[in-house]
């Protein structure tokens, strides 16, 4: 005779997960969570993509304005040299300089004597864009260490103050654009008298300011368009 169980019924199977479907889930629910976060980190990046570059454009649109107001107001001043009372402006491809108003809203006013040039970063592989500013001023221009070198000459060490704490109404500098690959200037004129006006890779040792001044930002991450400036001391 059967020995009867209570609560136990022939043909009735017990309910649950088998250890299979467990692990099957686990692994689905891993699969969703990967998912998830991966879309959430392609999303960060994006957005920090998307901050770094415009913080860059803003640098852009605020360092070519700079130039802009600066070159429009440009001064035609001279310095004399061995051939005689050249202009202090100067171009190369890849660097520029010349006397124009300081900024007035920093409390300095008159004039200053600019140079623009890219600057490789020790740490990373890209170049800034940094404005270097000496106050234009005859004490300023003759002292030592300045005296006897020639303030036309990119290659100067008047450009580059021994005395690291000189005062920064005296000189200083300014990074306008980080994440560079490469700066273009090119001069449109007439460099010598009865010449017609054309595009030029250089400006130097003529007694005349180009009318035009074409500023390529170069961006590795993007194609930054070509700048075009109107000259305010051209003639």
């Amino acid at each position: 005779m059967k020995r009867f169980t209570p609560g136990r019924r022939a043909g009735r199977h017990c309910v649950g997960f088998t250890l299979l479907e467990l692990i099957i889930a686990l692994v689905l629910m891993s699969l969703i969570v990967l998912l998830l976060f991966s879309g959430l980190d392609l999303g960060r990046r994006a957005w920090e993509k998307t901050v770094e570059s415009g913080e860059r454009q803003t640098q852009e649109r605020l360092a070519l304005d700079y130039l802009r107001r600066t070159l429009g107001a440009l001064m035609p001043e001279v310095i004399d040299t061995p051939d005689g009372s050249l202009p202090l402006f100067r171009g190369e491809t890849d660097a520029l300089r010349w006397v124009g108003p300081s900024a007035s809203q920093a409390g300095l006013g008159g004039a200053a004597l600019f140079q623009l040039e890219l600057r490789a970063r020790e740490t990373q592989q890209d170049q800034v864009l940094l404005l270097k500013r000496w106050l234009y001023h005859p004490e300023v221009l003759a002292e030592s260490p300045e005296a006897g070198l020639d303030w036309r000459s990119f290659e100067t060490g008047a450009w580059q103050p021994r005395d690291l704490q000189v005062a920064q109404i005296r000189y200083s500098e300014h990074l306008l654009v980080e994440g560079l690959s490469g700066l273009e200037l090119t001069y449109y004129g007439s460099n010598q008298p009865g010449l017609p006006p054309e595009w030029h890779r250089q400006w130097r040792d003529t007694q005349r300011v180009p009318r035009l001044i074409r500023v390529h930002l170069v961006d590795p991450r993007g194609e930054t368009p070509p700048v075009t400036f109107a000259v305010g001391a051209a003639r």
